[in-house]
């Protein structure tokens, strides 16, 4: 089964494409977020132009109380259900520490903006290494 993996931000989105079969994640495309229901259909376009069957949505939790929950938190709930409309299964994964890993993966590549990707990259991974102990 393919899947996208999501790295949802206010500014951009970056999307990484993963299989069960492989249980490898990579780092597809980032896109710019100026209306979150654009994109939505450019995810949707995406999922339907690369078959992927599910969505892995990056869901951040703060530190302190992974428990608890952040305004950026509720920020990613909103744009989940918005994300339903499509009718893809989603599925949340812990983004906690993500974007630091993905950091210093671009900056080992030798790259100094950040990478959001690279990030959806990590969510998406570590989903798929779970997938692979529950099957």
């Amino acid at each position: 089964m393919r899947i996208l993996g999501i790295d949802y931000g206010s500014a951009r989105v970056g999307v990484a494409l993963g299989d069960t079969e492989t249980r490898v994640a990579s780092p597809w495309r980032v896109i710019a977020n100026e209306d979150v229901e654009e994109t939505i259909d450019r995810l949707g376009e995406i999922a339907k132009q690369e078959r992927a069957e599910k969505f892995v949505v990056g869901m951040p939790r703060p530190l302190a109380d992974q428990l608890g929950e952040s305004d950026q938190t509720r920020e990613v709930k909103v744009f989940i259900e918005r994300l339903a409309r499509l009718s893809f299964p989603i599925e949340e994964e812990n983004e906690t520490l993500s974007s630091a890993l993905a950091a210093k993966q671009a900056k080992e590549m030798g790259e100094t903006k950040k990478r959001d990707d690279l990030a959806a990259t990590v969510i998406l991974q570590g989903w798929l290494d779970r997938y692979e102990l529950s099957s």
